[in-house]
This record gives C-alpha cells, structure tokens and sequence, in this order.
C-alpha cells in the first residue's frame, strides 16, 4: 500500500487527504508466526494516535494497572469523524489533554487476517501525529478502561521502546501483538525523526 492506494475513512476532510502520509510500518500476522488465514471480510478500521512529549524528553502513554502494559494513546475514529477531531476527542478521552502544533507524523498499517482476529476487521490504519499539550481537563475512560485501570504516565521515549522491544512479540493476546508492535515501530520513527 502507497500513499495512492492510501484508504481514509468516509468524513476524512480534503486537507486530511492531501497530506503525504508517510507508511511507518506494515505489521502482519508473519511477523508472530501467525498462519491460519481466515475468510476476508474486506472492512478496515481506522484509528488515531497521538505522540506527546514533553521538555523532559518523555512520552505520554497510557499504563494499563491491572496488566502492566503500555500503549501510545489514540483509538478509533468514529462513523461521520474526521481524522483531527477523532485525534483530539482521544488524546483529550486518554490523556487528559487538549492539544496544539498538531502534525501529521505518518500511517501504520496492521493486516489482521488470522483467525485469532476475532473482530470484523481485516486491517487497521492508523494515522500518527506529533502534538503539543495544552490545558489538562481530565481523562474520560470507558468502562473497560477503568476496570484495567488505565492512567497516564510520562516515560523517557528511550525507556518506553526499551520496554517494548523487550515484551515485543512475547504476549499471548493477539491484538496485543500488534499495538504492541505498532507503538514501538511508532516511536522509534518519532525518534528516528527528531534525531535529524
């Protein structure tokens, strides 16, 4: 997939479009050993992420309490959301944050076609994107959220590919697998990025 094959979803405005996205990383089920395929249901999901850093050199990240791992904060873009306004409803629903100096970063693409994939979806797009942060006014979890005990934390961006490089791969849960390898491939560009 090329930027000209590039999917957005539907209310993506012509400026979202227009960007040069960049492809990050392509993650498949062949990077875990995954090889049972299951029947193509041709749907993709989109998401957002948002890379937040402060003058400490640290990352935002959301930290799930009750099984210790770490997530670059982001979701899915709801039906009739463009691709800004889901990337602020996120940060702002996972952080706590409202945010500024947004700037596209690039595109992951995650192809899920192994029958451990147990939603309706073949592929994950995921648009990234450098932030600055304003005003805190609170986190906004669901209830799944709360119960793993999400919260965010500042991590030294070193510390954070550190830590998922060393678990990269090794956890049970297939989705896990993925946004697993999606955040560190994520923030090793990030930093790949600001070390020109």
């Amino acid at each position: 997939m090329d930027n000209s094959e590039l999917i957005f979803p539907e209310a993506a405005t012509d400026e979202e479009r227009s960007v040069k996205w960049q492809k990050i990383t392509e993650v498949s089920d062949a990077d875990f050993g995954f090889n049972t395929p299951k029947e193509k249901t041709g749907n993709t999901r989109f998401n957002v992420r948002a890379v937040l850093m402060n003058d400490k050199n640290e990352i935002c990240v959301i930290k799930s309490e009750k099984y210790g791992y770490m997530q670059i904060p982001g979701g899915g873009i709801d039906d009739g959301e463009n691709i800004i306004d889901a990337l602020r409803r996120e940060t702002r629903e996972e952080t706590g944050f409202l945010i500024d100096n947004i700037k596209p970063l690039g595109y992951v693409l995650e192809k899920r076609e192994d029958v451990r994939n147990k939603h309706n979806n073949d592929q994950h797009v995921s648009f990234v994107f450098s932030a600055s942060t304003k005003e805190n006014i609170g986190t906004d979890y669901m209830e799944d959220e709360i119960a793993e005990g999400f919260k965010p934390i500042w991590i030294g961006l070193d510390d954070f590919i550190f830590e998922m490089e060393r678990l990269d791969g090794k956890t049970e849960n297939y989705s896990g697998c993925f946004s697993g390898r999606r955040d560190l491939e994520v923030a090793k560009y990030y930093r790949e990025m600001n070390l020109k």
